[in-house]
C-alpha cells in the first residue's frame, strides 16, 4: 500500500522521566486443587467363559466365521461368530503376484469327519495371493474382478492332537452374506459403522501373521486351513462421514427438562452486568469484568485491558512486550530451564477516560457473546445519555472508544505521556481523521485516531496535553470515535490509516464440512463505523496464519504485535477470516497413533490371550457401587468410562459376546444413576447463567469437586461420560438396542451446556469452554483471576473433542461428529505451538523449551508446575496431566515426533522414581512413539496394578499398546 506524506506537529515533550517499578506476577499457583490419582487403582475381573476372536476388515479384505478346536477332551470344535484377526500387507507390484506365493482358488469343503487334503495348508509366515472370479456385488460381473482379487470364507485353528473334526457349516456362509447384503454400506463389528465401497479391480497379496486363541490352547498347533468362496467381497473403507454443510446448526432447542433442578447459582452478578436475556459467557476471556473486583486485567489481544477506579478513572489499554516478560525458576526438576514466564499487568499505558469521571466512576458490561463484550462507563451508572462505550472483540486492531452525550474525552497514562505530536494527510483528511502519535516514557508509541462524526469539520478538535499523565480533548462531540493502535514503521501505518474509524462489536464463528475430510471456519467480523478501506484491521495468532485460506492471507498487512502467551500477531485489514482444516477420520473406537495411519488394527493369540487375562482380573468388583462411591462427578466419570473401554475390548477386540452383553447391562444401569440424577453431586440447570452445572458449590464450598459447580472444567468432567455413552451406545446399537437414541436428551444437555454450537439456542451459551480465537478451551470458570483464564490439562480438554466426535458418530449426528473432528485438528494446531514443546518450537520463549511442556497455561503466564504438586518433587504430575487419558485421539494432538523427545529429556530422567498410578500413565504414553516396550510394561509378570490410574485399566493399555504395535511394524 503506497504511503501518503504526512505532516508532523509536536505538541508536547515532556521534561521529567518517572522511576521504573518492578512488576510481580499477579497470581500465585497453590496446591489445593485436584489430584487425579486420590483415590488410587482399581482391582476387577471376571472370568471368560469363551474362546477369543475377532472379526475384522484388513486392507479391503473381510473375514467370516472361524470355528475353533475346543480344549475339552471332546472331539468338537466350538463355534464363535466372528472370525481370526489376521494382518494383509499389500504387496502387488504392478499386478504381478510375487512367485513364492500361494495361489489360493475354491478348495473342497471339509467333510463331517476329517478336514479334505486338497485344503490348502498355511503357516504363519506364508505369503498368499488370493484368487477369485466371483462378482462382489450386484451390480459388479465376473470380468470386473480381477484375477489377483481376494477371498477368503474360513480359517481354521486345528487341534493336531484330535482327530475329529465339526463340519464345514453352510451357515457361516449365510451369514456372511447376510451381513454384507450386497450393499455399499455395511455396519460391522471391526468396521466401526464405516462406510464401505467396493473395488473394481483390487490387488491383494497377503501375510498371515496371527491366529486364534482358547482358554487353554497349549494343545493348539499352530496351522491354518483356507477356503476360498463366493460371499466374500473386496472393499475399501472410508471414516468420513460425508458431510457437506453448516456445521454449527442447533443440536437442540428445547428446555432441559428431564431431572435437572431449575435454579439460580449462588452467584449474584454485580450491579451493571447484564445480558440482555442471553445466557452467560463464564469462560471466556472477560469474565473478569463481571467477577470479583472487576478490575482484573482483560485479555483481547494483543491490548490488554482493565477497568481502573483508583487513582485514575477510566479503562486501561496496554500492550504486551517480549522484552519485558519475567522469567524464573522455582520448585522445578529443570534448573537449566525458567519454570514461569509472566508479563507485567496494570500498566495503564492509555486510559480511556473523561473529565467527568471520578472515583464514583460506574461500569456497565453487556452483550457478552462468543468472542465479545461491550463495555459502557459513566459517572453514576445511567447509560441513557451520557457514557463511553468500549466494543472489546478477540483479535480487534484498535481499542475504541465511542463517546456519547456531553462527555470530554480524557486520556491518562500511568506510565506517562513524554511527547505528543499530532500527523496529518490530504488522506486522513478526507476522512475526517485526525491521527496523534504519543511516546510514553517506556519508550512505546500509540496512533490516537479521532473520527470526527459527518457534518463537523475535522478542526472543530484536538487533543492537548495538560500534564504528564493527562491529555485532553477541547471539547463534548457525540458521536466522538478515539482508537488507540500500536505504532508501527511508517509503511504500515498506512494500513492503520485505511482502517481507522472501523471498528468490530461482535465476531461471529462459522464452520462447514467438505465431505468429512476437511473444514472450513470463519471469523465474521460485525463492524460498525466508516474506514477508508471499509475493512477493520484485525490480528491472528500464529496457529491461524498457517490454516489461512488464500483468499485471508492476500490482506496480510506485514505489521506484527506479540501477545501474552501465543507468540507474535500478525496484522490484517479484513473482515472475514477464513481458515480451514484437514480432518483425520482414521481417529475411531479402535487404538491409533499417527504411525498406524490407516492400517488395520490385529492382535496374535498370544496377545489376546494376555489381554483377556487382564480382562479376568479387572471384572470382578461391583461396578455400580465403585462409580457411584466416588464422590465425585469428575472421578465417577472417569471410572464409568474406564469401564466403557474394557466394554469396548471385550467386544470389538476379545469378542466374547456374552461377556460384553453382562458388562453392557452393568454399565447402562450404572449410567441410568446419572442419567436420573442420584449421583453424589446431583446437576441441575443453573437459570442464573444458564447451563447444566454442579450442585457441589450451592453450600458456599467453591472449590467441592474442583468449582465444577462455578463452571471449572465442565468440559474434562462432561468429557468422560460422553465418551462412556459413545462407547455404550455404540456396543448397544450391535445387538440392536435403541439405548444411545434414548440417552441423547440428557447426554446432549451436557454437550450442549460445553459445546453448544448455536446461538439459535436460547438455553445455554455458544461454546462454553472451547474458545476458537486461542485454539483450545479454557477450564476456569467463574473466578476471578488476575492472569486470565487458565488450562491445567490440554489431554482432557481434547478428550472432550473425542468424545463429542464418536458420540456424534453413534447418534447419527454428522454435524456434531464434524465438530469434534474440527476441534481436535484446531486444538492439534494450537497446542503443539502453546503447550508442547519440541526443540524446533519458534513461537514460545526459548528459556522455557527444555521443560517441553506448559504446565498450566494461562492467558497472561505459563507456569511448569500443577494445582496438586510441583515438578521438584512429582515431575509427573504436570507432565502426565498433560497426558490422561490416553485414547485413539491422544497421538493427533502428541504426536511420535514430539512424544519422544519429551521421553528422552525429561521422563525418561525420572520415570524409574515414580511408583504410583502416574506410572502407568507416564508408560502408556509410550505406546505414541514406542509400542513395543509399552507392551512390554503391561504384560509383564511383574506387572503391579498400584501404576494404574483409577480412569486407566490394563485391559485397555495392553488392547491399545499391541494394537498400534502391530500395524506399526
Amino acid at each position: 500500500m503506497p504511503q501518503v506524506p504526512t505532516t508532523t506537529t509536536i505538541i508536547y515533550i515532556a521534561r521529567v522521566t518517572p522511576e521504573v517499578l518492578p512488576f510481580e506476577s499477579s497470581e500465585a499457583i497453590s496446591s489445593t486443587m485436584r489430584n487425579p490419582l486420590a483415590l488410587g487403582g482399581l482391582y476387577i475381573s471376571k472370568s471368560l467363559e469363551y474362546s477369543i476372536d475377532t472379526r475384522t476388515l484388513t486392507q479391503g479384505i473381510l473375514l467370516s466365521t472361524t470355528l475353533i478346536a475346543n480344549a475339552s477332551e471332546s472331539d468338537f470344535f466350538s463355534e464363535y461368530t466372528t472370525s481370526t484377526t489376521v494382518t494383509f500387507t499389500s504387496s502387488v507390484t504392478n499386478g504381478t503376484i510375487p512367485a513364492n506365493a500361494k495361489v489360493l482358488t475354491s478348495t473342497s469343503e471339509e467333510s463331517s469327519s476329517y478336514v479334505s487334503s486338497s485344503a490348502e495348508v498355511i503357516a504363519q509366515a506364508d505369503t498368499i495371493a488370493l484368487v477369485s472370479s466371483y462378482p462382489v456385488t450386484s451390480t459388479s460381473n465376473s470380468s470386473s474382478i480381477a484375477t489377483s482379487a481376494a477371498q477368503i470364507s474360513s480359517v481354521r485353528y486345528t487341534n493336531s492332537s484330535k482327530s475329529g473334526y465339526s463340519s464345514y457349516s453352510s451357515e457361516n456362509s449365510s451369514y456372511i452374506s447376510q451381513s454384507l447384503a450386497y450393499s455399499s454400506e455395511v455396519e460391522s463389528s471391526s468396521l466401526e459403522s464405516s462406510t464401505i465401497s467396493t473395488s473394481a479391480a483390487p490387488q491383494n497379496v497377503s501375510t498371515v501373521s496371527s491366529s486364534i486363541i482358547s482358554e487353554s490352547s497349549s494343545s493348539l498347533s499352530p496351522v491354518f486351513f483356507a477356503f476360498a468362496a463366493p460371499v466374500m467381497a473386496l472393499v475399501t473403507v472410508s471414516n468420513a462421514n460425508g458431510f457437506t454443510g453448516d456445521i454449527f446448526q442447533p443440536i437442540s432447542t428445547a428446555k432441559t427438562t428431564l431431572t435437572f433442578k431449575r435454579q439460580n447459582l449462588p452467584l449474584a452478578l454485580p450491579a451493571g452486568a447484564t445480558n440482555d436475556g442471553q445466557p452467560y459467557q463464564t469462560n471466556k476471556f472477560y469474565s473478569n469484568l463481571f467477577l470479583g473486583p472487576q478490575t482484573d486485567t482483560v485479555y483481547a489481544q494483543p491490548f490488554n485491558l482493565a477497568f481502573v477506579k483508583s487513582g485514575y478513572y477510566g479503562f486501561g489499554v496496554q500492550r504486551t512486550i517480549a522484552s519485558r516478560r519475567v522469567f524464573g525458576t522455582q520448585n522445578t526438576n529443570n534448573p537449566s530451564s525458567a519454570s514461569y514466564y509472566f508479563n507485567p499487568i496494570h500498566l495503564n499505558e492509555m486510559i480511556v477516560s473523561a473529565t467527568a469521571f471520578t472515583s464514583g466512576i460506574k461500569m456497565h458490561v453487556s452483550v457478552m457473546r462468543v468472542m465479545s463484550v461491550n463495555v459502557k462507563l459513566s459517572t453514576n451508572g445511567d447509560i441513557s445519555a451520557n457514557y463511553v462505550e468500549i466494543p472489546i472483540v478477540q483479535g480487534m486492531g484498535f481499542v475504541t472508544s465511542i463517546y456519547h452525550g456531553n462527555l470530554i474525552p480524557q486520556i491518562n497514562s500511568g506510565v506517562g505521556f513524554s511527547k505528543l505530536a499530532q500527523e496529518s494527510s490530504s488522506t486522513l483528511n478526507k476522512a475526517n481523521l485526525l491521527r496523534y502519535r504519543a511516546t510514553l516514557f517506556n519508550g512505546v508509541q500509540y496512533l490516537i485516531y479521532v473520527k470526527i462524526p459527518s457534518g463537523q469539520s475535522i478542526s472543530s478538535f484536538k487533543l492537548s496535553v495538560s500534564n504528564n499523565n493527562k491529555i485532553v480533548g477541547s471539547k463534548a462531540i457525540n458521536g466522538l470515535i478515539i482508537q488507540y493502535a500500536i505504532a508501527a514503521t511508517a509503511a504500515h501505518n498506512t494500513y492503520y490509516d485505511e482502517a481507522a474509524g472501523m471498528y468490530p462489536t461482535q465476531c461471529n464463528i462459522k464452520a462447514t464440512g467438505n465431505g468429512g475430510t476437511s473444514a472450513d471456519y470463519q471469523f465474521n467480523y460485525v463492524t460498525s463505523g466508516k474506514s477508508i478501506s471499509g475493512r477493520p484491521v484485525v490480528f491472528l495468532y500464529p496457529h491461524h496464519v498457517e490454516s489461512l485460506k488464500s483468499d485471508t492471507k492476500s490482506y496480510n498487512t506485514g505489521m506484527t504485535l506479540t501477545s501474552t502467551t501465543k507468540g507474535d500477531m500478525k496484522g490484517y485489514v479484513i473482515n472475514n477470516i477464513n481458515l480451514s482444516e484437514k480432518l483425520n477420520t482414521n481417529v475411531q473406537f479402535l487404538p491409533w497413533t499417527q504411525s498406524v495411519g490407516s492400517k488395520a488394527i490385529t492382535y496374535t493369540a498370544a496377545q489376546l490371550k494376555t489381554i483377556a487375562a487382564a480382562a479376568n482380573s479387572e471384572l470382578s468388583v461391583d461396578i455400580k457401587t465403585l462409580v457411584m462411591s466416588q464422590n465425585s462427578n469428575y472421578y465417577s466419570g472417569k471410572v464409568l468410562d474406564k469401564f466403557a473401554y474394557i466394554l469396548f475390548v471385550v467386544n470389538d477386540i476379545i469378542g466374547d459376546q456374552k461377556l460384553a452383553k453382562s458388562l453392557l447391562a452393568t454399565l447402562k444401569d450404572t449410567f441410568a444413576q446419572f442419567r436420573n440424577n442420584k449421583q453424589y453431586y446431583p446437576l441441575m440447570y443453573d437459570t442464573r447463567y444458564f447451563g447444566i452445572t454442579s450442585t457441589c458449590n450451592n453450600n458456599g464450598d467453591t472449590g467441592a469437586d474442583f468449582g465444577s459447580g462455578y463452571y471449572n472444567d465442565h468440559h474434562f468432567h462432561y468429557g468422560y461420560f460422553i465418551h462412556a455413552a459413545a462407547i455404550i451406545g455404540y456396543v448397544d446399537k450391535k445387538y440392536g438396542g435403541t439405548w444411545a437414541k434414548d440417552q441423547q436428551p440428557w447426554v446432549n444437555a451436557l454437550v450442549r451446556d460445553v459445546s453448544n454450537p448455536s446461538t439459535s439456542d436460547p438455553n445455554f451459551p455458544v461454546f462454553r469452554m472451547y474458545d476458537w480465537f486461542s485454539g483450545h478451551s479454557w477450564a476456569a470458570g467463574l473466578f476471578a483471576s488476575g492472569d486470565g483464564k487458565n488450562e491445567e490439562s490440554s489431554s482432557e480438554d481434547y478428550n472432550f473433542a473425542y468424545g463429542l466426535k464418536l458420540w456424534g458418530k453413534v447418534t447419527g449426528n454428522k454435524r456434531m461428529e464434524s465438530t469434534g473432528d474440527l476441534m481436535l485438528a484446531v486444538s492439534a494446531r494450537a497446542m503443539n505451538k502453546y503447550m508442547l514443546y519440541t526443540s524446533t518450537n519458534k513461537v514460545e520463549p526459548s528459556q522455557i523449551l527444555g521443560n517441553k511442556v506448559s504446565g498450566i497455561f494461562f492467558e497472561n503466564k505459563i507456569d511448569y508446575t500443577t494445582y496438586f504438586g510441583s515438578p521438584d518433587k512429582n515431575p509427573e504430575y504436570v507432565h502426565g496431566i498433560h497426558m490422561l487419558p490416553i485414547t485413539p485421539a491422544s497421538s493427533l494432538i502428541r504426536g511420535p515426533a514430539y512424544t519422544k523427545e519429551e521421553w528422552n529429556s525429561q521422563i525418561s530422567k525420572f520415570l524409574s522414581k515414580v511408583n504410583s498410578g502416574w506410572t502407568g500413565i507416564l508408560r502408556l504414553n509410550q505406546a505414541l512413539f514406542d509400542p513395543k516396550s509399552a507392551w512390554n510394561f503391561f504384560s509383564a509378570s511383574s506387572f503391579k496394578s498400584s501404576w494404574l490410574d483409577n480412569g486407566q485399566s490394563r485391559t485397555w493399555a495392553l488392547a491399545f499398546s499391541a494394537g498400534v504395535m502391530n500395524a506399526s511394524s
